[in-house]
């Protein structure tokens, strides 16, 4: 988590939604604008991070992104985040929807979203109609596409950082 986070020190505020708040807060010292925030909801789902996140979020702009990339480029973040919201990252085989740039506006829909009961996120960005943001505008930053590999399990990180 802490590779995630210290790609984000150009970004103002930084928020770290967890069910668990406290394998956290010992980052806050480290990081002037990361922000632990505790997602209440009895549900695990990742929209409900999503609704907490814009909930909380004091800026306009809200990146969202996914805690188990590690290996994700400082630059990709930067020019991502620079898109216009609405937007979904995309690989050309698949949607990385936790990787979205939403407005804090959006948490109108996302609130309607999850009082219907539904949590898949492919739902959610047809929803808010994001656009999808090819990752190869960000090759040049990242030729290998670490930043969209998911890192959950030590064998996981041995094969990002061996391929």
């Amino acid at each position: 988590m802490e590779n995630l986070i210290s790609c984000l020190t150009d970004f103002p505020e930084v928020l770290l939604v967890t069910k668990t708040p406290l394998s956290f807060f010992h980052l806050t010292g480290r990081y002037g604008n990361l922000k632990v925030v505790p997602e209440s909801f009895s549900t695990y789902s990742p929209v409900c991070g999503i609704y907490t996140a814009l909930k909380e979020a004091t800026f306009r702009k809200v990146l969202i992104l996914p805690g188990d990339t590690p290996l994700v480029r400082k630059e990709v973040l930067l020019h991502f985040s620079r898109q216009t919201p609405p937007a979904v990252l995309s690989d050309g085989k698949r949607t990385h929807s936790l990787f979205t740039l939403l407005l804090k506006d959006h948490i109108l829909t996302v609130k309607e979203f999850l009082k219907s009961g539904k949590h898949k996120l492919r739902e959610l960005h047809s929803l808010l109609n994001s656009s999808e943001v090819p990752f190869s505008v960000y090759r040049p930053f990242d030729y290998r596409g670490n930043s969209l590999i998911n890192v959950n399990r030590p064998e996981d990180y041995h094969e990002a950082v061996c391929r």
